[in-house]
């Protein structure tokens, strides 16, 4: 006899699979449409979406890091974004749905985002409002309000859950491993057909694009990001102590090669981030207790002694990285590194008087189709500081987008004074909440937190003397904080020390005559 419950059940199977199947057939005509394209892809989503549901916050972890870009949509977003979105709409259904599933409570830095959040959205609001030119839209810049929104989400997302102590290692290693697929960015340009068509997933650096591709002279961005990746996923599984005084032997050789490689993007920050976060290391580990630190100032001292009569002998690439050193290089070495210093201080001199016209409400980042067209008249190069009718610095194209190459900057300018409070806000509540499950962290922890402190003080000095942008450091703050939230269990404070017990003085003995 049949069952009327199962003919159901496969009456409706059939009913939406048959005519799913013949759409999806009539789209694959054209499959490489956007619409095909999105629409294939919210069909995988839709057939994954238990794994999602199961696994997804690791997945979220693996994506914060991930290079991979998702060209089906429009604007092409980054995978952090789609996972990060989807991941915090799940911990918030779960949350709805069971008081099991409770967010860690970090009020501290809840506020200076709630804070920011609202900058935010008042300024996109009143200068402009948000729109994206590849949607058809007549003002552009939305996707940096996209990067602030879900740079902010990003710190919810982590911390909806406490990552489980069995779990530690691999989450580490979903979170600092993941940008190791950079390297991939520049491989695939040179595979053969359909296997080059993976830098519509990885994008690969723009000298790479071209046949005649030399190692240390064509500057990989792509590979330097990549090994950048590996040698801080070593730093925080294992340490500077772990890593130089470890009796596998393997480890030091493999963290030297891969600094060594990641200066082979030719990115004068890449030489300097590594050396902040090797001296916050060096000193929050305190091995300059140790008899690291005198083989260290030896091999510097021989290091130097080299450097400074073969450094115009060096690669092109590790030249344009020790640009930061008053060395002997290469005459195009340095003055391509002083053409970029001296596009730098224009900018900024040329943007320093308009900061009194935005204090109180931001410029935005909304940008019209006037700005495109002067974007695509200045060509990019901040030319003409004359008064001849050229364009000044602050008419640039980067200029125009807000790519001011200065954290504050990119933060009073487009936000006034109140982004300004906002970021100060946050990096002291950020550097606050890392630096206490430092001090006070489970000591299982001590490597990786150690770690987080570095990266933590690598973000703010970058941001505010380097090369900072704060639609992006945002982010980087966030997730820094909120991964040591999620590790920590919340914010550590100091135990309480058990109450001394009273030494009782014995009576004295009575004397006997």
């Amino acid at each position: 006899m049949t069952n009327p419950a199962a003919a159901m059940k496969m009456l409706i199977t059939y009913a939406i699979c048959i005519p799913l199947a013949i759409f999806l057939g009539y789209l694959l005509t054209n499959p490489m449409d956007y619409g095909t394209l999105g629409f294939l892809a919210f069909v995988v989503a839709a057939l994954l979406s238990p794994v999602f549901i199961k696994w997804h916050y690791p997945i979220m972890l693996f994506g914060i890091g991930c290079p991979i870009m998702l060209f089906f949509l429009p604007t092409s977003p980054p995978t952090w974004q789609a996972v990060v979105a989807m991941s915090l709409t799940i911990s918030i259904v779960e949350r709805t749905l069971s008081n099991e599933r409770r967010f860690i409570s970090v009020p501290a830095m809840t506020m200076p985002l709630m804070f920011l959040l609202g900058v935010i959205l008042v300024t996109m609001q009143l200068a402009g409002g948000i729109g994206f030119h590849q949607l058809g839209g007549s003002v552009g810049g939305g996707k940096k309000y996209i990067f602030c929104l879900l740079g902010i989400a990003t710190f919810f997302a982590l911390i909806s859950r406490e990552i489980p102590a069995n779990r530690r290692r691999l989450y580490i290693t979903l979170y600092f491993g993941s940008a190791a697929l950079d390297i991939l960015g520049d491989v695939f340009p040179h595979l053969p057909t359909p296997l080059n068509y993976g830098n519509l997933l990885i994008q690969a650096s723009s000298g790479t694009l071209g046949t005649d591709v030399a190692v240390g002279v064509t500057r990989l961005g792509m590979v330097s990001a990549g090994c950048n990746a590996l040698a801080f996923l070593m730093l925080a599984k294992f340490g500077l102590r772990g890593i130089f005084f470890s009796p596998r032997v393997w480890r030091l050789p493999a963290f030297c090669l891969l600094v060594t490689a990641a200066q082979l993007g030719g990115f004068r920050e890449a030489l300097i981030s590594f050396m902040i976060v090797f001296t916050a290391l060096f000193i929050l580990e305190r091995l300059y207790q140790t008899r690291l630190l005198p083989v260290l100032v030896m091999a510097g001292i021989m290091g130097l002694a080299l450097l400074v009569p073969l450094a115009k002998h060096l690669p092109y690439v590790y030249q344009r990285c020790l640009a930061v050193l008053p060395l002997d290089l290469d005459a195009s070495v340095r003055i391509d590194a002083q053409g970029s210093s001296e596009w730098r201080l224009a900018i900024w001199q040329a943007l320093t008087p308009q900061i009194p016209t935005y204090l109180l409400l931001g410029k935005g980042y909304a940008l019209s189709a006037g700005d495109f067209q002067l974007m695509a008249t200045s060509q990019g190069v901040a030319s003409g500081l004359d008064a001849a009718g050229q364009l000044d610095a602050s008419q640039g194209a980067l200029a125009l987008a807000g790519d001011y190459h200065s954290g504050p900057f990119s933060t009073i300018i487009p936000f006034g004074i109140w982004g300004a409070i906002g970021m100060t806000w946050l990096m002291s509540a950020a550097f606050w909440v890392v630096y206490r499950n430092y001090r006070y962290g489970d000591p299982e922890l001590r490597t990786i937190n150690t770690f987080l402190l570095a990266l933590q003080i690598l973000e703010i000095i970058m941001f505010l003397f380097i090369f900072g942008a704060f639609e992006l450091d945002i982010g980087y703050l966030a997730r820094t904080t909120g991964f040591s939230v999620a590790l920590n269990g919340g914010v550590r404070r100091p135990q309480p020390q058990p109450a001394a017990v009273p030494r009782i003085k014995p009576l004295p003995q009575p004397q006997t005559a």
